[in-house]
């Protein structure tokens, strides 16, 4: 399964006006998928954020990544970064922004 052409429980909204192949998702809706990620064990490499007027996404330009190092802890260190990231960015921003990864299988 190619997980950039994936939408997790049909939650996500398409960011192929961007000419991207992948899914933006609410802030809980990211979270839920997070934990799916996390429990098939993938690496979760970085996200973007963008925000949204109707049906319009916008690319804040901000992102972070995560640079694998250890197969043996990746995947939770990953996770780890992706949650904290997320919640610090809505603890200051407010929670109506929508969120994409980038995941390793």
């Amino acid at each position: 399964m190619e997980l950039s052409k994936y939408n997790f429980e049909n939650r996500g909204s398409s960011l192929e006006e961007f000419g991207v192949t992948n899914y933006a998702y609410t802030f809980k809706d990211v979270l839920a998928y997070i934990d799916w990620i996390e429990s098939k064990k993938f690496i979760i490499l970085g996200g973007d954020v963008y925000s949204r007027q109707g049906d319009i996404f916008d690319l804040t330009y901000d992102s972070w990544y995560y640079s694998p190092k250890n197969k043996d802890n990746d995947s939770l260190k990953s996770i780890s970064v992706a949650k904290n990231y997320i919640k610090q960015y809505t603890n200051s921003n407010g929670e109506n922004f929508y969120f994409a990864i980038v995941v390793s299988e």
